[in-house]
């Protein structure tokens, strides 16, 4: 979104539309986001002052320094790239290179910590940092970032051929013409598809060098007349500064005096008239004076040595020679200190990982004991409470089992012995079901000693025979009604309507038998349909039976 804005932004040149824009974004905006918007603005209100006063100036002085600040406490890494970027370039624009540097650097370092994804408007940082290492001859790093600058720039804008531009220029330093040449003619090719006409100039007068070279005067002045042709019509100064210098360098060198002197003072009138392009008529001060001591005309070497003397004051403070040697010169300290600092870091940090290792390994080892010997000690108690709940289960089991065989075998004893047995069967469906959610889960998994009790309360063949006794000896007149009416009953029906007969109901029986209530009661349901008159067999039970 930061960016988008930033995007949106870039070509407004009105201070009132710019104030307007940001004014209809932050009210929709949380404090967080209206504070990153607000930076934004500063950078960009301090740029529209920087061009309608055409020199550096307190204003944007004040608001690339507030913007900064404020970046810096928000501690966005992006944003700070992307401000001392601006604020860097703000400086170099008007040739100070020596404000513009330590932005500059604090950019290079953050740019080497941080992920290509997360950097605002990616070809314009790299090709703006490009620009000032190029022009402080760090050729390396700048031809780095104009590579990446290129990657992220479409063909069809117009910046593309400004970075092929400056790329052309990074071998023309290094001396390799036919690399320069390809991307002079490749920067010429983009720039009239992208209806570049300044860069198109450019494009001309940098050929133009390498015709010179080559000997190829007559192309050379017809390129460089061309490129200051079209510069003139554009209204870029130091494009047509830059042009004019070197075909006034070409005239002289060709000795063709009087064009060579025409030229230069139509160009130093307008430099003269620019402090940032001192630079520029200082080159063209110091080629007026090889034609004036040629043409022996001492009052206007004098002259000129005079301006040369003042204007060498001036760029020794700004984008002179000395200037230059001295910023690279911080370059290659900055960045041996910078590399000891971070090999330094990177020693401690060593250190400090390895002692933190060492640490974390004996606090681990004693942190695993414990939770070993916890563990161990958990488990023993758990065990013991386990135990204690099948001891208290089977105790209560062999009472009940005790009682019947104390007492008279009997119908009521047997219905007592059995009403107890379902209790405990209620117990133990209980604890089985919340063991299964507890920590006591794997003892019963492992040792299903819940479940055997479980299973041991089950009506046995046993326990079935001795039951169905005692009931046929108490119950001969009702065991003589059901042989009589109801022919082939099995087992498995005696055992349901025995025990419905003693009172039970279809959940206690399920218990009893082993099997779901809804089994008991589809076990009645295929009775009904089988004996039409299956309701006569358990008429004084009915109220119970269904439940």
């Amino acid at each position: 979104m930061l960016e988008y804005v930033i995007n949106q932004n870039k070509e407004i040149t009105d201070s009132i539309q710019l104030q307007n824009n940001f004014k209809g974004l932050q009210s929709k905006s949380t404090p967080l986001i209206s504070e990153n918007l607000n930076i934004i603005y500063k950078v960009y209100l301090a740029k529209i002052y920087a061009n309608n006063l055409d020199k550096l100036n307190s204003k944007s002085d004040i608001l690339f320094k507030k913007a900064k600040t404020s970046a810096e406490k928000i501690d966005l890494v992006n944003l700070q790239i992307w401000v001392n970027t601006q604020y860097g370039y703000y400086y170099y624009s008007f040739s100070d290179y020596q404000k513009a540097f330590p932005f500059f650097m604090e950019v290079s370092k953050l740019l080497e910590q941080t992920d290509n994804e997360y950097i605002f408007q990616k070809s314009d940082i790299y090709k703006k940092n490009a620009f000032f290492f190029m022009n402080v001859r760090e050729f390396d790093k700048s031809k780095k970032y104009l590579l990446l600058a290129l990657q992220y720039t479409d063909k069809k804008d117009k910046e593309y051929g400004t970075i092929l531009n400056a790329i052309g220029h990074i071998y023309l330093e290094k001396n390799d013409l036919k690399k320069a040449n390809e991307y002079f003619y490749l920067t010429q090719k983009y720039a009239l598809q992208n209806n570049d006409k300044i860069r198109y100039a450019k494009a001309l007068g940098d050929i133009a060098a390498i015709n010179i070279h080559n000997k190829q005067y007559e192309l050379a002045i017809s390129n460089l007349k061309k490129d200051i042709e079209i510069s003139k019509e554009e209204n870029n100064l130091k494009n047509l500064m830059y042009a004019d210098i070197k075909l006034g360098e070409l005239y002289l060198s060709l000795n063709q005096i009087d064009k060579a002197e025409k030229l230069l003072n139509e160009a130093e009138k307008i430099a003269s008239r620019k402090t940032h392009l001192n630079s520029f008529e200082y080159d063209i001060q110091s080629i007026l004076l090889q034609i004036a001591i040629k043409k022996n005309n001492s009052s206007e070497e004098l002259k000129i040595r005079r301006r040369l003397s003042g204007l060498e004051i001036d760029l020794k403070k700004a984008d002179g020679e000395n200037v230059i040697n001295e910023i690279n010169w911080s370059i290659q300290k900055d960045n041996f200190n910078y590399k000891y600092k971070a090999e330094k870091e990177i020693r401690e940090k060593t250190t400090l990982l390895k002692n933190t290792f060492i640490l974390i390994a004996g606090l681990l080892f004693i942190l695993i004991l414990f939770v070993v010997i916890s563990f161990k000690r958990k488990i023993k108690i758990q065990n013991s409470i386990y135990e204690n709940k099948v001891l208290k289960l089977q105790n209560q089991k062999l009472k009940s089992e005790n009682r019947l065989n104390e007492a008279k075998k009997t119908l009521d004893s047997y219905k007592t012995y059995l009403s107890d047995k379902n209790k405990q069967i209620e117990v133990l469906n209980k604890e089985i079901n919340n063991i299964s959610y507890s920590s006591f889960s794997k003892m019963e998994e492992q040792h299903g000693k819940l479940t055997h009790l479980l299973n041991s309360h089950l009506m046995t063949d046993e326990n079935w025979n001795n039951f169905k006794n005692i009931f046929e000896y108490e119950q001969k007149e009702f065991v003589k009604y059901l042989n009589q009416n109801f022919l082939k009953l099995t087992e498995s029906n005696l055992r349901i309507i025995y025990l419905l007969k003693l009172g039970l109901n279809n959940i206690e029986i399920a218990h009893l038998l082993g099997i779901t209530p809804d089994s008991v009661k589809k076990a009645k349901q295929r009775l009904k349909k089988k004996y039409d008159n299956y309701d006569l067999i358990l008429q004084d039970n009915s109220n119970n039976n269904d439940k």
